[in-house]
């Protein structure tokens, strides 16, 4: 990674055993999230322009962006040596995340979410992901063969669920026919809203 005259990086030592948090306070935005399982290190970051506070304690990062008129891009690095949980408060707009080297313990992300690609890896056991409502232009990528149960809230359009498309629909509660056969699997909650959101393999 080329540092540049406004990057900003931070590191430190995973605790083998341990499970990381990732936790962005004032939601996340014009982020890259990827995995890189050989890296020692927990996390790293790179932020151009005004960097958000990246903080580090224990097994925990924390990211909370600041107020700035031009948009802040940003790459984070997770090791893949530890299971994660990764939560948002106040959503989260233009995000790409490849998290498939990861062990995903479990996903949040409260108010809304807007143009976010998450491609989810595959799991060991039942792993639950939560979208807040108002959600558009998500789609969710899992690996093939793993089951999903999706439940969305009222007001939802234009949904593609696998081989199911709606144009319009009320509250959605749908699930691949072996979910309850798997234990690796995920539980995908969004909530009422919802617009352009796509779940496939």
């Amino acid at each position: 990674m080329t540092r540049t005259r406004s990057a900003e990086e931070l590191t430190d030592p995973s605790r083998p055993g341990g499970m990381g948090r990732l936790v962005f306070t004032r939601g996340a935005a014009h982020l890259t999230i990827r995995v890189d399982g050989s890296m020692e290190d927990l996390c790293r970051s790179r932020f151009e322009g005004k960097a958000p506070d990246v903080r580090i304690e224990g097994n925990t990062v924390t990211v909370a962006y600041r107020w700035s008129l031009h948009p802040t891009r940003g790459e984070l690095i997770l090791s893949g040596r530890v299971p994660w949980v990764i939560e948002a408060g106040r959503g989260m707009s233009d995000v790409v995340a490849n998290l498939d080297d990861l062990e995903l313990k479990g996903l949040e992300v409260s108010g809304g979410a807007s143009k976010i690609e998450l491609r989810l890896p595959r799991p060991k056991d039942a792993v639950r992901v939560r979208i807040g409502a108002g959600a558009s232009n998500v789609e969710l990528i899992r690996p093939t063969g793993v089951p999903v149960r999706v439940r969305i809230g009222s007001g939802a359009s234009k949904l593609a669920i696998d081989d199911l498309r709606m144009e319009a629909a009320g509250k959605t509660d749908w699930q691949s026919p072996d979910y309850d056969l798997v234990d690796g699997r995920y539980d995908v909650e969004i909530g009422g809203g919802a617009s352009e959101v796509t779940v496939r393999t």
